[in-house]
């Protein structure tokens, strides 16, 4: 999985990294939900590495990501933007993944 970051997003990011501790990681996190229609929820967040994590180092910021994830999102090339009106974006070439994402606490 290759991930791009833009400029914007970057910006944003490091703003909020230096609150965080140098051994935190930003989780890209894709669920199943719902019940007949299946669909996927997905959710940036500062987590901590796992065993099958894959892990993309961009700029000083180390993404994690899991194999389940990657199949939703169903490219090898992922960009996160960052809009001020809509939050983080996830984009594949093909479609808008996800939009409004805020990155937060996994737990809180």
């Amino acid at each position: 999985m290759e991930i791009t970051v833009t400029q914007e997003a970057l910006r944003q990011l490091n703003a909020m990294n230096h609150a965080k501790d140098k051994d935190t990681f930003i989780r890209i996190n894709g669920e199943l939900v719902g019940g007949c229609g299946m669909t996927v929820d997905y959710a940036l967040w500062w987590d901590e590495r796992g065993v099958n994590d894959l892990e993309v180092v961009v700029e000083k910021h180390t993404f994690l990501i899991d194999k389940a994830t990657i199949e939703y999102i169903g490219a090898e090339k992922l960009t996160i933007d960052y809009r001020q009106q809509q939050g983080f974006r996830l984009v594949s070439p093909h479609q808008i993944v996800a939009y409004g994402l805020a990155l937060k606490e996994r737990w809180g």
